[in-house]
């Protein structure tokens, strides 16, 4: 068995630990509806930016790649 394709037991933990300590710091904020809309839209902004991107590096390669296979 490889390194390559053993599970990092830690990771799984730290993805819980930011959890909680996401949790945490919720609790403590006073305006945490504020704060779930403000990071809501961020997510959601950069995930649009992010796919126009990609949308635009993919008609850029096929423009480049010339008389390639072309969908139907």
């Amino acid at each position: 068995m490889t390194r390559k394709n053993t599970m990092n037991v830690f990771k799984g933990l730290g993805v819980c630990i930011l959890l909680a300590a996401i949790t945490v710091a919720m609790t403590q904020v006073p305006n945490a509806d504020l704060v779930l809309m403000v990071v809501s839209i961020t997510v959601i902004s950069v995930s649009i930016v992010t796919f126009a991107a990609s949308v635009r590096r993919s008609r850029r390669d096929r423009r480049l790649a010339g008389a390639g296979r072309r969908r139907a």
